[in-house]
């Protein structure tokens, strides 16, 4: 964070783009502690289905883990969409309480301790907890709004509603700065670290950007590309922000909700695709297979996580190709 306090000092009369940058890179942070918490709720349904040997510790630990990395999550958001924070963290105080409550109920249980056998009896007072803490998680029979999962989705949403609200900095400042609008595509091209110091005299072409996932997205997408068709036949330019390894892409257009981020460093446990879209967008014909798909009251939310670099690189073409054309 100590970077992002030295753009808020060092940036240029444009304060507009330098605020979209500072909160571009703030929705990535946000989105690592995202990602940190689906790997809790994988690590709990692998040691579950598979054959594992875990005692109660291993479970109230996993619990304890998810409430604190929810914590981070819902503090990343009351800084994104601080107009949220108040509703975010009575969610949050409602979820520790269940925690607790969860943690409590199974507590009375006697502890057999660590299984002896591989293959252990799923009534053990360990296997019940931590089926209890899966329904928490994400369980499809769990009452409506009652898991984390829910939370996460109300959550995403409020963000990425008060990134792309009409008052927004890009709404504000990009329509008025013709030197990021790209000269070869219908595209505004922000880089995150150079242009939140200094915007460019100049407008740029996509070819002039040092950036890995903006190439990918790009490759398959011909000269007169830049304009969504097919299915996603919108009007209204795009927003790309990028840096090498960093890209966040969504639209301008309030009546298209559509929002894609995604490191993509070579670094398999770090790199991801994390796509939002409203519930006119078909994401069975935009996204290629390996995504997971969540729907919800706010709209579609698509993630791929844990894939090697070549993975990531084809999905952003394939991606790119249905999009653009």
């Amino acid at each position: 964070m100590q970077l992002l306090e030295k753009l808020k000092k060092l940036g240029h009369k444009n304060t507009g783009i330098r605020d979209f940058c500072i909160q571009t890179i703030r929705f990535k942070k946000f989105l690592e502690n995202a990602r940190s918490l689906l790997d809790l709720f994988e690590d709990g349904r692998e040691k579950f289905t598979g054959e594992y040997i875990f005692d109660r510790h291993y479970v109230v630990s996993l619990i304890d883990s998810v409430v604190e990395q929810l914590g981070m999550m819902v503090y990343d958001a009351s800084v994104l969409a601080p107009d949220r924070g108040e509703e975010l963290y009575a969610a949050y105080d409602r979820h520790k309480l269940a925690a607790a409550n969860l943690i409590e109920s199974n507590g009375s249980r006697p502890n057999a301790g660590p299984s002896e056998s591989l293959a252990a009896d799923r009534d053990d007072p360990e296997y019940q907890l931590l089926s209890d803490a899966l329904m928490w998680f994400n369980g499809k029979n769990a009452a409506a709004h009652t898991t984390v999962m829910e939370l996460m989705k109300k959550i995403f949403f409020f963000v990425i509603q008060s990134l792309e609200s009409p008052g927004s900095p890009e709404r504000q400042a990009l329509s008025e700065k013709s030197t990021v609008l790209a000269a070869d595509k219908d595209f505004y091209l922000i880089d995150l670290w150079k242009d939140a110091l200094a915007l460019p005299e100049t407008q740029r072409s996509v070819s002039d950007f040092n950036s890995v996932p903006l190439r990918h997205l790009l490759m398959d997408v011909d000269e007169t590309g830049g304009k969504a068709k097919g299915h996603f036949q919108k009007s209204g330019a795009w927003v790309a922000a990028a840096s090498e390894y960093q890209l966040s892409l969504n639209t301008l257009n309030p009546d298209f909700q559509f929002r894609l981020e995604t490191l993509a460093s070579g670094y398999e446990p770090s790199d991801f695709i994390f796509i939002f879209a409203d519930s006119s967008t078909n994401l069975d014909t935009l996204l290629p297979k390996g995504f997971h798909v969540e729907n919800s009251d706010y709209g579609r939310f698509a993630w791929n996580l844990d894939v090697s670099a070549k993975t990531i690189e084809d999905s952003l073409m394939i991606i790119g190709r249905n999009l653009f054309g």
